[in-house]
């Protein structure tokens, strides 16, 4: 080989290396320090002292119990839309008709999508509805009648898939809902939950009824405390799909399950009652009390699920994840990250305090397993420290990144996991304003009240 020959090669490999440095890939981890070191499971941080520890009073909780109710079914006692007013429907088509975006197939969505999908929408008489129903089975809550995606880009981490714009929410089955409207070819239903609206296929809801209510609020409540459980009839048959967080009118408790209501469809689409019985190994009756070891059972049923943008593919995002954990306990959240932290609870501002402020103010005041941290389109609950350092349990997509040409990309993690407030730190291309998660929180919500709150940090 001649001299010149192999100082065109040693150039050629010095530029590959350049390039792979630059990119963030010359020694980039498969997974995070924090995952690798931390394990990742609840129990492994608890302590003797902390088993058996009521988080809230008997008391307390009753009286969040019966909020979370109420809110729960207060769709069922409306008589107008309370969240789909005209003008935020109508901002939706206005919104995406600005930005038509791309579909599955990477190709941006032609002119006459949004304008087919609006005629379909008839909006003209919104609202043309009004009227209460119950989801009959897992479905999602969509910002325009369509099951198809809306991607900001045909490529790229945060532009594109998962993250379709369209999905707003799901919904899981036996959801009490308020129709508001029904589309033009009567396949689609803009309805309202406790906590968002959106558009869901009309075969996904029936309507109910005086009596049907009256039978539902019955007053006792069973919860899934498990990440996916079935319900069956009498006869051992498959009635639906739960997960955790999922609430059922409470009958009795059987040898081994309990006995709860369903609601399925007839065929006029009228929601029928059905009796259906879950192991009370995957049940509990609402609410659990809430003491440090019964939220960490709650919480390991969590740990590992994969990330769900809007609740695709039946997984949860971080709000959804903060929002059914809480919900075996009887504590009601709303569906978004920044209405958890400011509308509910306790709020403490950590704005424009420096990283080991704000963790010092965490540690202090926080309440393990009561306690939310919040920076911008991104909720968390702190479960406690570890050798000094807070620690936090959430489901998180990724780790901002930025290599050294300034290109934006993501370190995935795409799971509910164990970290401290420094994951992924130890990335030579996190990005440093939008990467590290403990510079960016700006706000914790305890979920205590503040008499007990004070009393536990003493």
């Amino acid at each position: 080989m001649s001299l010149k020959v192999f100082s065109v090669k040693i150039r050629l490999l010095i530029f590959v290396l350049l390039l792979l440095s630059i990119s963030g890939c010359l020694k980039a981890p498969e997974t995070i320090k924090d995952i690798v070191d931390l394990r990742q499971d609840h129990a492994a941080y608890l302590t003797d002292s902390v088993k058996v520890k009521e988080l809230l009073t008997a008391e307390a909780q009753s009286r969040l119990d019966e909020d979370y109710n109420i809110i729960y079914f207060s769709v069922w006692h409306q008589r107008q839309p309370f969240y789909a007013l005209p003008d935020r429907v109508h901002l939706d088509f206005i919104k995406f008709g600005e930005n038509p975006g791309f579909g599955e197939n990477k190709l941006r969505h032609s002119k006459d999508w949004l304008k087919k999908l609006k005629q379909n929408a008839f909006l003209n008489n919104y609202p043309n509805a009004e009227y209460a129903a119950i989801t009959t089975r897992n479905t999602s809550l969509r910002s325009l009648p369509t099951q198809r995606p809306h991607f900001n880009s045909a490529k790229g981490d945060s532009a594109s898939w998962p993250f379709d714009n369209l999905q707003r929410s799901s919904v899981a089955a036996n959801t009490p809902i308020f129709v508001c409207h029904i589309s033009a070819d009567k396949s689609w239903a803009l309805v309202e939950t406790s906590f968002a609206f959106g558009w869901i296929p009309v075969e996904d809801y029936a309507r109910v009824d005086t009596d049907f209510i009256k039978t539902w609020e019955a007053g006792r409540y069973a919860v899934i405390t498990r990440y996916q459980t079935s319900i069956l009839d009498e006869g051992g048959s498959f009635i639906l799909k739960a997960s955790l967080g999922y609430i059922f009118p409470l009958i009795k408790e059987t040898a081994g399950n309990l006995e709860v209501l369903t609601a399925v469809a007839d065929k006029n689409n009228n929601a029928v009652i059905k009796h259906g019985f879950v192991s009370l190994e995957a049940s509990a009756v609402k609410p659990i009390r809430l003491t440090s070891l019964a939220a960490i059972k709650i919480a390991n049923e969590l740990i590992g699920e994969p990330y769900g943008w809007g609740g695709l593919y039946g997984n949860r995002d971080c709000s959804s994840m903060t929002r059914d954990f809480f919900a075996p306990f009887g504590i009601w959240l709303p569906r978004h990250s920044e209405d958890q932290v400011k509308e509910v609870g306790s709020y403490v501002n950590l704005q424009g305090l420096d990283p080991e402020q704000k963790e010092k103010i965490i540690l202090e005041k926080g309440v393990p397993y009561l306690s939310l941290l919040w920076r911008k389109g991104h909720v968390m609950l702190y479960i406690g420290e570890n050798s000094g350092r807070a620690l936090i349990f959430h489901n998180i997509w990724g780790i901002r990144t930025k290599d050294l040409m300034g290109k934006e990309g993501r370190k995935i993690i795409g799971q509910a996991v164990i970290t401290t407030l420094r994951p992924g730190d130890e990335l030579s291309c996190i990005d440093p304003e939008g990467g590290t998660l403990l510079k960016a929180i700006t706000a914790m919500n305890i979920l205590a009240p503040e008499k007990l709150n004070q009393d536990q940090n003493r």
